[in-house]
């Protein structure tokens, strides 16, 4: 009875160590990361100029529905990774000791992360992931960006590809990180 016991609490604990490891509950690295609220993939581009011309005819409302049109590339985006299993917080857990800037640091908090337009008249759009890193009681906002490395490589990826394609959003979300 003893020995059933003893072996059935083993096995309940190897099954919980192994679901939160799966999971990605364990972190590879000490550092604490929090993420800031809306803890969501964010776009910015398009609906910004529009917002603004809207404003001139429309007044605050055309603003608001600037942003509309931005929150709904946001939707599709977000989605888009869900179904490819893209995930930042995965993603960024592994770089922490590839990033030179996060080596040392103490605490991240992730403030916002997502994409941008860079051109506009082709529609190309990087990552961007904004932090804030706090090492030895300093704080520095830092913006990561997967744009210097897209010009260098010539990797353009258009706001289609990542409203489509999973393997575009995990591309520019690794080359911000690197």
């Amino acid at each position: 009875m003893k020995k059933g016991f003893i072996t059935a609490a083993l096995l309940f604990a190897f099954l919980i160590n192994s679901a939160c490891t799966s999971l990605g509950f364990q972190s590879e690295s000490s550092v604490e990361i929090h993420y800031s609220s809306p803890d969501r993939i964010s776009f910015q581009g398009k609906g910004a100029g529009a917002g603004m011309a809207l404003m001139s005819s429309m007044g605050p409302v055309g603003i608001a529905l600037g942003v509309a049109i931005d929150e709904g590339f946001a939707k599709d985006i977000r989605e888009t990774a869900q179904q490819g299993g893209v995930d930042l917080k995965v993603l960024l857990n592994s770089a922490i000791d590839d990033v030179s800037a996060l080596q040392q640091a103490e605490r991240i908090e992730v403030k916002r992360y997502g994409f941008v337009i860079k051109d506009g008249s082709k529609d190309y759009v990087a990552a961007e992931i904004h932090l804030k890193v706090m090492q030895d009681g300093q704080t520095e906002d830092l913006i990561l960006s997967s744009w210097e490395q897209q010009q260098a490589e010539a990797y353009w990826v258009t706001l289609d590809d990542i409203k489509t394609k999973p393997g575009s959003i995990q591309s520019l979300f690794e080359m911000a990180l690197k």
